[in-house]
């Protein structure tokens, strides 16, 4: 993953803050890197896939 130069700030439920950080524990990765993790791979599904030749 590229190093990060930007911030992106949002607000979630205390609850929610709870199973991020249990997830990320988990997985033996600080909070940020998990929802980066999740958001590049949620991304690379979403992104309309470029056409061979075009």
């Amino acid at each position: 993953m590229a190093k990060t130069d930007t911030q992106i700030s949002f607000r979630v439920t205390s609850e929610f803050k709870a199973r991020l950080e249990a997830q990320a524990q988990r997985e033996r990765r600080a909070v940020s890197n998990l929802i980066l993790k999740v958001l590049e791979e949620y991304l690379d599904g979403a992104e309309p896939k470029e056409q061979a030749g075009s």
